[in-house]
This record gives structure tokens, C-alpha cells and sequence, in this order.
């Protein structure tokens, strides 16, 4: 537990773990777990996939998840990402914007015209990883696969998403797409405070000021 009090509730999601249920899947869920855990029903308010670890934020009753989905949609909240990407972007830093929509595969691309949904990743590189780059991506929106689409698009896909077009060239293989929340910042919904929780990933080649040798 990251953050709890009497209206919201802060964890570290690991992986592999979907937040809700899904058709044809499984197995306990974050919010299963949380919910034993607690003794007392926890609503998401914002979604992480199933391989993404990281900061994920949960209400506890219906006024907290009606004022936190409104702050979403309004982008009053600051989300903070870390993926190693593999190769590094060009420029180093910048703004993607496109409209995203999934296709009939399951994956999300981005489409000109007023079909998809509206994304906003903003990224800035931090630091090279041997073959790889750590960046750094804040969301304006926070669309469905929307990190990975963008990154992908940009020709540098989070190491070990196959999905959106990484693929192994030697070295090290990595389980899952190396995307993680690092941290979380807004206004609490009902006493105004500031809230600004961080989480460090559990993988050194995701954290700000290391560099372990993996090539």
C-alpha cells in the first residue's frame, strides 16, 4: 500500500495482474485481492495493463470515484511513466499527439480523422541503457495502450513489447514491456490537499540513475 485514507486508495500493481476482469480470463484481480485485503469495495478509476507495473489508484466509496474520473477527464492529474525504449527517439524529447483507435487485432494505432480517440503523450529522454534509452512520458490523455502505441510509432518500442514491434536482437530477453507508473500527483477529490505518491520499479534498467550492464 502506497497511499490509503478514508476516500482513495494508492498501490503498486505488479505483473502479471489485470485491475478488473476480463472475458475469457482467470484468476484473482487487483481489485479481488485489494478487496479481501480491505474488507470493504474498491472502485478503479484508471487502468494499467495487465504487464505495466506501477502506481494505480482506487476509490473507496462512489463520491471519491465520481470527483477522481471528473479530474481524469479533465487531466487535473499528473501521471508520470518510465519505459526503456529500444532504440533511442529522435527528437530526444517532444510532444505526440494523434488519434488513437484499436483494431480488430487487439492492437491500437494511431488514425487520421475523427474515428479514434484523442492522445497526448509528452516524453523527454533521461539516460542511455547499453543498447537501449530510459525515458521518461507524461500523459495529457490516458488512452488505452496509448504509451506503447505512440513509442512504437515513433520507431523506438518498449523493450519487450512484441505486440507493438519490439523484437529481440541479442542480449537480454525481458518477460514483459518495461512500462511503469512511476508516480502520481493531484488535488484530493474532497479535502483539496496535495497528493503526490512515487513508486521505484523493481527492474534497475527502469530507474532514474543507475545503469547496470546488461548488453
Amino acid at each position: 500500500m502506497l497511499y490509503q485514507d478514508a476516500h482513495l486508495v494508492i498501490v503498486d500493481k505488479p505483473a502479471p495482474r489485470l485491475v478488473v476482469g476480463a472475458p475469457g480470463r482467470r484468476g484473482p484481480t487487483v481489485v479481488d485481492l485489494l478487496q479481501a485485503q480491505l474488507a470493504q469495495r474498491l472502485i478503479p478509476v484508471h487502468r494499467l495493463d495487465e504487464q505495466v507495473t506501477g502506481v494505480l489508484l482506487l476509490a473507496l466509496n462512489e463520491v471519491a470515484r465520481a470527483a477522481l474520473e471528473a479530474m481524469f477527464r479533465d487531466h487535473r492529474v499528473q501521471r508520470t511513466y518510465l519505459a526503456l525504449l529500444s532504440h533511442a527517439p529522435d527528437p530526444p524529447a517532444g510532444r505526440i499527439e494523434s488519434r488513437l483507435r484499436e483494431g480488430r487485432d487487439g492492437v491500437v494505432r494511431s488514425v487520421v480523422g475523427g474515428a479514434g480517440e484523442r492522445a497526448v503523450t509528452l516524453y523527454r529522454t533521461l539516460a542511455r541503457r547499453g543498447r537501449h534509452t530510459l525515458v521518461e512520458c507524461q500523459l495529457e490523455t490516458g488512452r488505452r495502450n496509448q504509451i506503447r502505441a505512440h513509442m512504437g510509432e515513433l520507431g523506438c518500442p518498449i523493450v519487450g513489447d512484441r505486440k507493438y514491434g519490439y523484437r529481440v536482437r541479442g542480449g537480454a530477453s525481458f518477460p514483459r514491456p518495461l512500462l511503469h507508473a512511476e508516480r502520481v500527483g493531484f488535488a484530493h477529490p474532497i479535502t483539496g490537499e496535495a497528493v503526490a505518491v512515487a513508486c521505484e520499479p523493481a527492474e534497475p534498467e527502469l530507474r532514474r540513475g543507475e545503469s547496470p550492464d546488461y548488453s
